[in-house]
């Protein structure tokens, strides 16, 4: 498909998944559960169901990983036997395994991947819902992130789940909590990571005092600028999976011209940058200006995010710092919508006016990022099938 069909097929997508979670709420609004179930069901299926039609190189680590996984596990006679062969987490490999056992083809591996994305974050919309619009929740993720779980696929599902751990946490449902990040770390072990931001902020925002507050922050600083040595510690110890040891050391040293090291000007990651800064700052400067308690843990994890990225970025030349950032990048999904908190007494039109700016913003940032610049290789849309042979599998 050429970026015009492309660009107008994923647009359909988005659009339809928002309308039809903005229906959920509604429903759920005025007890309609039911109603609210079906409404949400159809609204995840529908861009999971894109990502399973995919062709194979509408991502670029999808023949590398989802192919070879399914591919081993269609033909592991066991979990087992698949699990001593395979070199991708537990969680993913056990995906894999089911899939393979009710189909045949990898995209619906890669259906049940995108699933399991979409799933924690609408869960969040729903339990944020009293804050702002489900569907402005729903329209973040997929303007912001949905390609690029089509391409980082493990991770995605990883920060998703981190998401979902936090909001069980602020609603003190430790047991659930405990699950979510369970999940997210037999995807990504990195969810480690996503849980020490999340303790981090959670224990600076109970610190009342200001010099124990700055202490804190000047600690998470100090392992920021320390990152080379500790991330080379951890690799030469074992504490993180051999196959990151190549990447890791690609990214520090300089004299390697891996595929993610920026070599002079590059415009894509300068547009890249400019937007993170907008989408963290824009909001957290509108809400200073209003009385509404806002979650404090929320802008924290966004600026950590931001910063950690952005040091990566400028120090060693590499925008490999967002396969960190993503576990705080993933709280921008909760942070964007509460701008509708900043204009809740406006009227209709004017509410209007800011709901067109929001998403009017992130499409314009996804389009050129992810259509024009080719971010993920998702901007070229291709189906697994020809339409005459989908029709004839369905029916």
């Amino acid at each position: 498909m050429s970026i015009r069909e492309s660009t107008l097929l994923y647009l359909f997508v988005f659009l339809l998944t928002c309308i039809l979670t903005n229906k959920a709420e509604k429903r759920i609004n005025h007890k309609q559960k039911l109603d609210f179930f079906v409404l949400s069901v159809v609204a995840v299926f529908i861009p999971s169901l894109l990502a399973g039609m995919r062709g194979d190189t509408v991502g670029k680590d999808v023949l590398m990983y989802a192919v070879r996984t399914f591919e081993y596990a269609e033909n592991a006679e066991s979990f087992e036997s698949l699990y001593n062969i395979s070199t991708e987490p537990i969680g993913y490999t056990f995906l894999a395994f089911i899939t393979s056992k009710f189909f045949d083809d990898t995209g619906y591996f890669l259906f049940t991947s995108q699933l399991m994305v979409i799933c924690p974050v609408y869960i969040c919309a729903y339990k944020r819902r009293q804050d702002f619009p489900m569907w402005i929740t729903m329209s973040v993720y997929l303007f912001v992130f949905y390609n690029n779980s089509l391409n980082i696929m493990k991770q995605s599902v990883s920060a998703a789940f981190m998401l979902l751990c936090y909001c069980h946490i602020k609603d003190k449902e430790y047991f659930r909590a405990i699950i979510a990040f369970f999940i997210s770390l037999t995807f990504h072990t990195s969810a480690i990571i996503g849980l020490v931001f999340i303790l981090f902020s959670l224990v600076l925002c109970t610190i009342k005092n200001k010099s124990a507050k700055l202490s804190l922050a000047m600690f998470l600083l100090a392992i920021m600028v320390n990152i080379e040595v500790i991330s080379k510690f951890l690799v030469d110890n074992g504490l993180l999976p051999e196959k990151y040891a190549k990447n890791i050391y690609a990214v520090f040293d300089m004299s390697q011209n891996v595929y993610l090291r920026i070599v002079g000007f590059n415009t894509h990651v300068l547009f890249d940058w400019i937007f993170r800064v907008l989408l963290v700052l824009l909001p957290i400067m509108f809400l200073s200006r209003i009385n509404k308690q806002t979650d404090e843990n929320i802008i924290n994890l966004a600026l950590i995010g931001l910063v950690f990225y952005s040091y990566v970025l400028i120090l060693f030349k590499t925008v490999y710092g967002n396969r960190i950032s993503l576990y705080c990048d993933y709280f921008l999904v909760l942070l964007v919508p509460q701008l509708k908190n900043v204009f809740r007494n406006y009227s209709l039109i004017e509410k209007f006016s800011v709901d067109t700016f929001i998403v009017g913003t992130m499409c314009v940032y996804w389009y050129v990022w992810v259509m024009l610049f080719g971010f993920s290789a998702s901007n070229y849309y291709t189906f697994r099938f020809e339409l005459g042979s989908l029709i004839s599998r369905i029916f």
